[in-house]
Parts: C-alpha cells; structure tokens; sequence
C-alpha cells in the first residue's frame, strides 16, 4: 500500500529554523544586575517561568516585569525584551532548505515559544508569510507534547494527519505527533531532513 502524499511540512521554531543560545542574554542580564549568569537563567528562562508565559497562562510582558524587578535592573520591558531575543539565532543553512519546500508544498509553524520570540522570528524567517498554519503555544494556550496542540493544527491546517511532516527536535513532541498520527522526523541535521524530505518525495 502506497503511503499518502505529504502536503503540509510543520517546522518547530527552536533548535531547528532557530538555533538557541540562552546564555548570551542571561550574561548580559548578569552585568547589568550583579546576580550571576546562573540565578539570571533561573529567574529568566527557567523552564518554571517559561511554562506560564509560553503556554499563555501569563503575558511575556507580566514574566519580564517580574524578573526585571527580581533582578532589580533598571529598564524598560521593550529593553528587556530586545536582551531575550538575543536568545535566538537563525539557523541560516536551514532557510533555503525551507524555502525550496515551500514552493511545492504547504509550510507550518509549531512551536513552544513566547510571544516575542515569535514576533522576532518572523523578521528574519525568508518563509515567514508562507507559513499557514502558526501554531505557538502562547496563542492557543497548550504546549507540545499535549494532545490540544496538535488539535490545533489539525483544527487549522484542514489536513489529515498522515499527510503532515512534523519535524521538531524533541523526541517526546515525535513520539506524540506520531501517536495523533502524523509522519514525524526527530530533526538533528540538515542533511538527515533532506533524506526524510527525499524518502516522501516532498523534494
């Protein structure tokens, strides 16, 4: 029996389309406030903190108005903010990679991440008006791996499951878009996603 033909690629934004890189802005938070590097991290990006703000329970903005008071740094939020998204660096050799698929077949978004690391991704991803649907936890309220996050896509994209590539680079987010039934790929390399694309036929 021939497997069904992929229409839609979902790409996870971090460590994938993005590479992340938390210690940089921690550092510079450090200087600035004369906590270390560690107890920065810890108040900042701990995965306690990032789970309220990247599932929407609170805002980014109420996180980073707590964490500039904890830290006692003097700064706006918006400053705040442009140190965080230095977390981010795009993953340059993926995007025409990306690109190239886009071309022939839908693109997706499905990430865990925080309003303002979307936002920013969005400048700098080539594809970024390409990609339909945008699932990141902050907007629908759930995170990988929870069955409601990928209900979401399912909900928006109008494709069936066994028609999607999901490639993310946690193996519990595979394991649970493979369980709604969707073809997963545990991304660890350019050249190992080119294989899987080829295997589909997607290039």
């Amino acid at each position: 029996m021939t497997a069904p033909e992929i229409e839609l690629v979902a790409f996870d934004l971090g460590n994938v389309l993005c590479t992340v890189d938390e210690a940089t802005p921690a550092n510079r938070l450090a200087e600035l406030s004369g906590y270390t590097p560690v107890e920065v991290h810890d108040a900042v990006f701990s995965r306690q903190h990032k789970q309220l703000f990247e599932s929407g329970e609170i805002s980014f903005q109420q996180h980073a108005s707590q964490a500039i008071a904890e830290l006692g740094i003097t700064m706006s939020v918006g400053e705040f903010t442009d140190i965080y998204d230095g977390a981010l660096i795009p993953s340059d050799a993926m995007f025409p990679l990306v690109s190239r698929i886009a071309e022939s077949h839908r693109i997706a978004l499905v990430s865990n991440t925080s309003e303002p690391h979307w936002e920013y991704a969005r400048k700098f991803l080539p594809f970024s008006a390409k990609l339909d649907p945008v699932i990141v936890s902050y907007a629908v309220g759930s995170m990988k791996p929870d069955p409601e996050f990928y209900g979401a896509l399912f909900a928006r994209a109008g494709v069936a499951a066994n028609r999607i590539l999901f490639v993310d680079d946690l193996p519990v987010n595979i394991e649970a878009a493979e369980k709604a039934g969707m073809i997963g790929h545990v991304f660890t390399s350019r050249a190992e996603l080119e294989g899987t694309l080829s295997d589909l036929g997607v290039v």
